[in-house]
């Protein structure tokens, strides 16, 4: 036990070898920190050996200068999917982010007057022009956007919507709690899988300050199930003058079903068009831009909704305007398909298929693992349209003597990390949401497993 704690080097020592090349305090931390683990496993008995210590040290540097929030390939095939930040960003997005970035920009001043301005006008246009809305506001994210509305039109009095749309999404964000912490009092109409017009008609009273229609976003139903929809709360909020409210929630800016995609799912454009009053969304689901709440509506309702002091709290920063305009614009210049979601959504199974065989020659080139390429169904993911399953192309991944929990756990802590999905004892890296460049990075992080 002596011999080998005497042959662990000084801090000084080690901080020698590695300085010019790491930052000093950070050399010093790892090597404190190594070195008083060699010590103590020495003397419990756990270590027979000092020889990997500078190793030990190099590899605990590169982990604290690593940061903790970290590029992911995504080869689960959902692919808005939530816990590895939704939406990826377009390029000239993350480029004009860059720019804003770096110096000052005119966030909040009217260059042509020079005085103060909105924020808010650098996208309010835009968002009014792709979707016929009368005004728009942009906060922090649709969550906010709710509780904002709820706030300002109905706070004190009733919002009518249907027992069956009172959803959970992640994070325990419940729509039942967002309506209590407004001020609004929620009240609930029909039954779990059936709601009717008159449902609503029943419950409208003097106290009424909303009919509210919310995105059902995780989950579907289909049997016996009835609901109101958009056309019919419309009408009804206009027989007896009551405002009407659609959460949408997945922020659609286009057709979705010119992309082949089956699924009813309104955009924004057509739940004005079907005289909704006032629609919200979010600006990282099916929009492809960032976090962002997205509130679009009749001018005078819109006008309230700006002026409540809350807004000013839920407001988005200049990085997160900046990245929602460079995106919003890809839409008007006719150019959407070019945006990381719209595109991996409207891949063709030919695609797919091609770029699944390519990954699994390059991986049987390793000679440690079995690969095969799959069909299978993929998910867009992130409470957009939970009805929908797209076609996808996998390669099934095997290697003999590990099973395929171990195998996706040493692939999540590769560089980059990997991250599957196992079905039927496979690991499974799915093609969909797996770009042509993300290959060789798939590559690499089985390469560092040999």
């Amino acid at each position: 036990m002596d011999k080998l704690l005497r042959e662990i080097p000084q801090v000084a020592k080690i901080i020698e070898r590695f300085k010019g090349v790491y930052p000093e305090e950070v050399i010093k931390r790892a090597a404190r920190e190594v070195t008083q683990e060699y010590r103590r496993e020495i003397r419990n008995g756990l270590r027979d050996r000092t020889d990997t210590l500078l190793g030990d040290v190099e590899k605990r540097i590169r982990a604290l200068l690593s940061t903790n929030l970290r590029k992911v390939v995504n080869a689960t095939g959902i692919v808005i999917n939530t816990n590895l930040g939704r939406a990826p960003l377009h390029r000239e997005a993350l480029e004009f982010v860059k720019e804003i970035g770096e110096g000052y920009s005119n966030l909040e001043y009217d260059l042509k007057k020079g005085e103060r301005g909105s924020r808010n006008s650098h996208v309010e246009g835009i968002l009014c022009e792709l979707t016929g809305a009368e005004a728009a506001l942009v906060v922090n994210n649709n969550a906010g956007a709710v509780y904002l509305v709820l706030n300002t039109l109905a706070a004190g009095k009733e919002v009518v919507v249907s027992r069956g749309e009172l959803v959970e999404i992640g994070g325990s964000f419940r729509i039942p709690d967002i309506m209590k912490a407004s001020g609004a009092v929620l009240r609930e109409v029909g039954t779990t899988n059936k709601t009717k017009t008159r449902d609503y008609e029943e419950a409208i009273s003097e106290n009424t300050a909303l009919l509210m229609k919310v995105h059902r976003s995780n989950f579907y139903m289909e049997g016996f199930v009835q609901e109101v929809n958009l056309e019919e709360l419309s009408q009804l909020g206009k027989k007896y003058g009551v405002p009407t409210y659609y959460d949408a929630g997945s922020g659609l800016l286009i057709n979705i079903r010119e992309m082949g995609i089956n699924s009813q799912e309104p955009s924004f454009g057509e739940c004005l068009r079907k005289g909704i009053d006032v629609v919200s969304g979010s600006g990282d689901k099916l929009l492809g831009g960032p976090q962002a709440g997205i509130i679009l509506g009749r001018r005078e309702l819109l006008e309230k909704v700006k002026r409540n002091p809350m807004a000013r709290a839920l407001r988005i920063d200049k990085l997160t305007l900046a990245v929602l305009e460079k995106s919003l614009r890809l839409y008007l210049e006719g150019r959407y398909r070019e945006i990381p979601v719209i595109r991996m959504l409207s891949q063709t199974e030919k695609e797919l298929r091609g770029r699944a065989r390519k990954l699994a020659r390059m991986l049987r080139k390793l000679e440690v693992f079995e690969t095969e390429v799959l069909k299978d169904m993929a998910k867009p993911g992130g409470g957009s349209i939970p009805e929908v399953e797209l076609p996808t192309y996998c390669v099934a991944v095997k290697q003999k003597g590990m099973n395929p929990e171990e195998l996706a756990r040493r692939l999540r802590l590769c560089e980059p990390p990997v991250v599957g999905r196992i079905k039927r004892d496979v690991l499974l890296l799915d093609m969909r949401t797996v770009s042509d460049t993300e290959l060789t990075d798939i590559l690499r992080a089985f390469t560092s497993l040999l």
